[in-house]
């Protein structure tokens, strides 16, 4: 029958939300962190820090519209976050001391660079070396509490500050960890779909997109393994359309491939659902219908000669012309192979051409071996 594809793994449906909606959260969260500290610094007289956050406000607010607009460009949204990150924490412990815990999203930067996507593997290992050498500069500095440019913050406070950039820097690690576990899955479930559907797409007759012969070989022997087990016998036909070469030099190819689809259309509506339907080569059709038999395949059959018979095509200088088709049936009940099965369809579909065409041949014909057939 038509291509029905089977049901695929689809990475939209997995994805929660799309990219730039999530992206634009974690944008919020480092806005709302930095307005938090910009009124927290002003608050204190801390006013290096208060600048400071005010232009990282202003990052935050351009990379969320950016982000919002243009969502692909995540790697370098996340090295801009990742050194305003280490500007800011690095300042802040300067200013107020390493007791405040600013030093805490200086570590929770050393793993980032590995997760992000660079044209060079070096430049992680860069990134991770500068954020090793400020972490150890910024302790050596700030290792007496009085060295600090700013001593307004006393230790209780100090104490919840710590705590609260603790548990910030705990969720920036969470969050990025989801959101590049989530990436992950993503890129995995977008191949494992990807591959899915060229493996379907190898099967699959471009023209008819009817299925091509080597996924209707991978049928039939499922189904004659079912017949020899005893779960029932299934019927084929080969059917193949009359006087094709004629319609192709006198109307054209483009007539020719429009008659294929058309009576590839009439056999998948004719097809049950649990049947197949294939393209066997050049204007050969092949259908098989498993739990059925010869008088089913021959019922299935003749309607799609009816309906073939009776179709007006036309062709592209207007010219009306029509089309037949002859089948030969055969029905196997597991007592023969498949590749029997369709020699003897093809022969009775032979003799059908041999004696008037546009006929379903269904009995047994000369030269078939009657021995080994179908028990009508």
């Amino acid at each position: 029958m038509l291509f029905k594809p089977t049901k695929q793994l689809s990475a939209a449906k997995y994805s929660r939300r799309p990219l730039h909606v999530t992206l634009l959260l974690i944008d919020l969260c480092f806005l709302a962190v930095h307005i938090f500290f910009l009124v927290y610094f002003k608050s204190k007289g801390i006013e290096e820090m208060f600048r400071l956050n005010i232009l990282s406000v202003l990052i935050y607010v351009v990379m969320g519209a950016a982000a919002y607009k243009k969502p692909t460009h995540t790697t370098l949204y996340a090295c801009i976050t990742m050194i305003e990150v280490l500007i800011h924490a690095g300042a802040a412990l300067v200013c107020v001391g390493w007791e405040t815990g600013f030093a805490m999203f200086i570590v929770c930067c050393a793993p980032f660079p590995f997760f992000l996507e660079f044209k060079k593997t070096y430049v992680a290992y860069l990134f991770a070396a500068v954020i090793a050498t400020e972490f150890i500069v910024i302790r050596i500095i700030t290792y007496e509490y009085h060295n600090t440019v700013y001593n307004t913050i006393s230790e209780q406070e100090a104490s919840r500050l710590f705590l609260f950039n603790s548990c910030i820097s705990f969720m920036i690690i969470t969050i990025f960890s989801v959101v590049y576990k989530r990436a992950k899955q993503l890129d995995q479930l977008n191949m494992k779909a990807k591959n899915e559907s060229l493996t379907m797409l190898a099967k699959i007759d471009p023209l008819s997109q009817l299925f091509n012969r080597r996924a209707m070989i991978d049928f039939l022997k499922k189904i004659e393994q079912d017949a020899k087990e005893g779960r029932g016998a299934y019927v084929l036909a080969m059917g193949d359309l009359d006087s094709f070469k004629h319609i192709n030099d006198t109307y054209g190819h483009s007539a020719g491939d429009n008659v294929i689809t058309t009576v590839s259309r009439m056999m998948t509506e004719e097809v049950p659902s649990e049947g197949y339907v294939c393209r066997w080569g050049g204007e050969e059709l092949l259908f098989a219908v498993p739990y059925a038999d010869v008088k089913k395949g021959t019922a299935i059959a003749e309607r799609i000669r009816e309906r073939l018979s009776q179709h007006s095509f036309v062709a592209g200088d207007g010219r009306e012309y029509h089309v037949t088709v002859t089948f030969g049936v055969c029905g196997c009940d597991g007592s023969f192979s498949y590749e029997r099965a369709v020699s003897i369809a093809d022969k009775r579909l032979y003799y059908g051409k041999q004696h008037g065409k546009n006929r379903v041949v269904s009995e047994p014909v000369e030269n078939e071996n009657p021995e080994n057939t179908e028990t009508e």
